[in-house]
């Protein structure tokens, strides 16, 4: 069942979201699929940035980044084949590339959600 992150609002310092993913597996390759979205203002839909579909080898990390800058928010919202041995986290970074951990969401924070939203 995919997860979310639910919107996340931007403090306006927010210019990059970092997704660490970690596979600690030494056998499982699991697949991932994601979207991320910007929010852009309040009462619009929100606005696809990444659709995603990628594997992760076992016992290895992936970062993927991508640009959040001057969008009011966020969200993102993933699935994976995957079982215990694997973690997926939500950063965001600033323009000084500091991190802001009002912003942090670990994977076990995030919350199902029935489908991903329609990308059109």
């Amino acid at each position: 069942m995919p997860r979310t992150s639910g919107p996340i609002q931007n403090n306006g310092l927010a210019t990059t979201l970092i997704l660490a993913i970690r596979n600690s597996s030494t056998v499982q390759i699991p697949m991932v699929q994601l979207e991320v979205f910007i929010i852009t203002g309040n009462g619009l839909p929100k606005t696809p940035i990444a659709h995603e579909l990628f594997s992760v080898p076992p016992l290895s990390n992936i970062i993927k980044t991508y640009s959040i800058a001057g969008a009011l928010g966020y969200e993102l919202q993933a699935d994976t084949t995957s079982g215990s041995d694997f973690t997926a986290n939500i950063f965001t970074m600033d323009e000084n590339g500091d991190l802001i951990d009002a912003q942090r969401v670990l994977g076990s924070e995030t919350v199902p959600t029935a489908a991903f939203t329609p990308v059109p």
